[in-house]
C-alpha cells in the first residue's frame, strides 16, 4: 500500500511544495542560483491555486514549477521519472507558449523576457556522458559565434548524476544530492543551511496527513487509469466478447500505450513482459 511508503522528493507534487510553499522560496532561488551560474536579486513564484483541487477531483495534469527571475527570465521547471519519449518536443511546446504568452496588445518585443525550461529526467536522455545539457544557438559555419536566443533548455539527467564524481561545494550538484537522496546529503546540509532547511520542509510534507495524501494520489493515478481499462476489458469478456486470451493481453497493452502507461503499469496489468510490451510500442 501507499501509506507504508515514504514519499520521495522525485514525487512531483513533493517536488512542487518544497520549492513554491510560502516561504520556501529561497530554496528556489540557491537552487537557480547553482544552475544557472547568475546573481539572483528577486525572484517571483508563480502560485497555482487550484493544484490542490485538481488533485482531489482527479485532474492530474503537469506539475510544474514556474518563476520570474529579476523581472527577466521566466523559468519552467518539470520533473520527469519515467521516459514517456517525448520529452523534447514537450518541452519545446511549453517553452514557446510561456514566450508567447507574454506579448500583450502594443507591447513591444524587446520588453519581452526570455524562458528557460529547466527538466529533471530520472532516466537517460542523451547519449553522451555529461549529466547536464544546456542549449545553445550557434552560427552554422562558426561554432564559436553564439547567437542570441530568447529560448534556452537545460536537461539534467540524474541517472547520469549519480555516477559522476560529485562537487559537494558546487551549489547545483549540492540541490542534486538532495532532490535525488544521495549518500552525501548529510554532509551537504553542513555545507548549506538552506538544504538543511528544505530537507526538514521535505520531512514536514512526507509526514504530514494531508500533505502525503494529496502526493499519493498523484502517485496512484496512472495505475487507476491503466486498472479502469483492464476491468473494462474483464466485463467485456463477462458480456460474451471472450477473445484468444493472448490476442486480449496485446489489444489491452496496446490501449494503455495509447493512454501513455508506462511499461511497468502495463507489464503488472496484464502480465506481459517489457520487452514484448516494447515491442508494441512501435
Amino acid at each position: 500500500m501507499y501509506n507504508n511508503t515514504k514519499l520521495s522528493m522525485k514525487n512531483d507534487y513533493i517536488f512542487k511544495r518544497v520549492f513554491t510553499k510560502d516561504g520556501n522560496e529561497e530554496f528556489l532561488k540557491d537552487f537557480l542560483t547553482g544552475l544557472l551560474k547568475i546573481e539572483i536579486n528577486e525572484i517571483e513564484i508563480q502560485k497555482d491555486v487550484t493544484l490542490e483541487k485538481d488533485l482531489i477531483d482527479g485532474k492530474l495534469g503537469i506539475l510544474d514549477v514556474k518563476a520570474k527571475i529579476n523581472n527577466k527570465i521566466l523559468v519552467d521547471i518539470e520533473l520527469q521519472v519515467r521516459d514517456e519519449k517525448n520529452i523534447i518536443k514537450r518541452a519545446e511546446f511549453y517553452g514557446s507558449k510561456i514566450f508567447d504568452t507574454q506579448l500583450y496588445k502594443n507591447q513591444n518585443y524587446n520588453d519581452l523576457m526570455k524562458v528557460y525550461v529547466i527538466v529533471l529526467l530520472d532516466y537517460k536522455f542523451l547519449d553522451r556522458k555529461e549529466y547536464l545539457t544546456e542549449s545553445i544557438l550557434v552560427a552554422k559555419d562558426n561554432r564559436n559565434v553564439e547567437l542570441v536566443s530568447n529560448i534556452k533548455y537545460y536537461y539534467i539527467e540524474l541517472p547520469k548524476f549519480r555516477k559522476h564524481e560529485k562537487n559537494l561545494d558546487d551549489k547545483l550538484e549540492q540541490w542534486l544530492i538532495f532532490i535525488d537522496d544521495e549518500k552525501e546529503i548529510d554532509e551537504v546540509m553542513q555545507k548549506n543551511e538552506k538544504i538543511k532547511d528544505a530537507k526538514k520542509e521535505y520531512e514536514y510534507l512526507t509526514g504530514d496527513a494531508r500533505e502525503k495524501r494529496l502526493a499519493e494520489l498523484r502517485e496512484k493515478y496512472e495505475l487507476d487509469m491503466a486498472s479502469a481499462i483492464w476491468n473494462g476489458v474483464e466485463r467485456g469478456k463477462k458480456e460474451g466478447k471472450e477473445e484468444g486470451k493472448e490476442e486480449e493481453k496485446i489489444n489491452t497493452a496496446k490501449a494503455l500505450l495509447n493512454k501513455k502507461i508506462p511499461y511497468d503499469f502495463i507489464s503488472e496489468i496484464t502480465k506481459l513482459s517489457i520487452d514484448e510490451i516494447k515491442k508494441l510500442d512501435k
